[in-house]
Parts: structure tokens; sequence; C-alpha cells
């Protein structure tokens, strides 16, 4: 259980606290953790909204599932990023994405009750969970922007620079593979491998399997207003 205290005081939630501190906060609540397979779904929408997961080891893709069977993938979480914080107080019975583990993952789970009980003992445990939703909500709020532009290239060229932004640097690391990338902006894998190499063709950004370098950002930022 040391091995997962160390994970969380890296947490948004619990990052004010030492390690003793949540060592004591958590002997004082219910918790699970539960280790899933590549693949295996965590949260789905038939289940109810009452659990909040934390990524101890591993990741996860937040998806949205059509009734066509095609996937969107919303976000990926890591170690340390928090699963459901925005559906687990809505006023909805079911968690409203399918949120499928990437690779072998331990997740604590923590239910409503018993977040409720560590937002008492320490408020800035609730301050830090509010600030974690609202993020998540701006992120969304990209991801919209990025499905609402006509062009795939107009979609690659914001998501670069927003990652410049977030990254600070003209060289974009990615987290996930392009196949991820392309669900994240709702293209084929094929179409977005087509318009990077157009891209890097026209002088606009240079790539390697996890690495796009920028080389223009005025050039795409005038794509994203076309």
């Amino acid at each position: 259980m040391n091995e997962n205290i160390n994970v969380l005081t890296n947490c948004i939630l619990f990052n004010h606290l030492s390690f003793e501190e949540l060592k004591s906060f958590l002997s004082n609540i219910s918790y699970t953790v539960k280790s899933y397979k590549k693949n295996e779904m965590v949260f789905s929408p038939n289940r109810s909204s009452d659990t909040l997961g934390i990524i101890l080891t591993g990741s996860v893709d937040v998806q949205k599932i059509f009734a066509s069977g095609k996937a969107v993938t919303v976000s990926r979480r890591y170690q340390q990023d928090l699963i459901a914080e925005a559906s687990i107080f809505a006023n909805i019975d079911c968690y409203p994405s399918t949120v499928v583990s990437t690779e072998n993952s331990n997740i604590l789970l923590i239910e409503k009750s018993n977040l409720l009980k560590l937002f008492t003992m320490d408020e800035r445990i609730m301050t830090k969970f509010l600030e974690s939703v609202s993020n998540r909500i701006l992120a969304l709020n990209s991801t919209i922007e990025i499905l609402s532009l006509n062009s795939v290239p107009a979609k690659i060229s914001y998501f670069l620079l927003l990652e410049q932004k977030k990254q600070n640097s003209n060289t974009i690391q990615l987290k996930f593979t392009k196949k991820t990338l392309a669900e994240h902006i709702n293209v084929s894998r094929p179409t977005l491998s087509r318009e990077l190499k157009n891209m890097q063709l026209k002088g606009m950004l240079s790539f390697t399997k996890k690495t796009i370098e920028i080389h223009s950002s005025e050039r795409l930022e005038d794509i994203c207003a076309e």
C-alpha cells in the first residue's frame, strides 16, 4: 500500500499532503484497488455513476461509443489522473462515457460517500477536486472545438496549437499513438497520416512516431481560420 500512497501524493487531490497525512486520511475511509487488463472496461454507461477512479499504474481511454459501433476517444488518462470526476456528483444515473484500460492498470476506486468524508477531513481536497472538474470541462470544450472544424488540416492544426501552448514548446510530444489521435479528432488513421505528410511537404511541420515539430505556427493558425 505504501507504493500506492507514493503515487497518490502526486495526484491533484492529495499533492498538498505528506505521506503520513495521506496514509492517515485513507485509513479512515473505505476504498478498493482493482487491477484491469488491457482493453478491459473500467466504467460503462450501464454502471451507476457513484465511484471516482484514480489511476495508480497504467492508462485508460475515455470513449464515446455510438450506436453504429464507432468509438471516439475523448481523452486518455494516465498515472495519478482522476476518472469520472465530472460524473460522480452529476444528476445522472450512469456514466455518460465508456472508460477502457489501454494497458494493464491498477485503479483506486472511491465511492461517493467516502469521497465526501475526505472533503470533510480537509476542504483543500474538495477545492482541488473542483479544480480538476473545471479543467476537464475546459479540455472537453477544446475537443468540441476540434470536432466542429470542417477540414482535417484544421483539426490537426488546432490540436497542435493547443499542445504547443500546453507543452510550451514547438516540439510536441505525443502521449498516445496516432491511432488514438485520429480517434480524438474524429478522422481515420490513414487520413491523419496522409494529411500530416502533406503538411510536412509544405514545410509546416515534421514528425516521427511520437514527436511532431511545428515549423510555422502562423500557417497553422491560418488553416484554423479558413
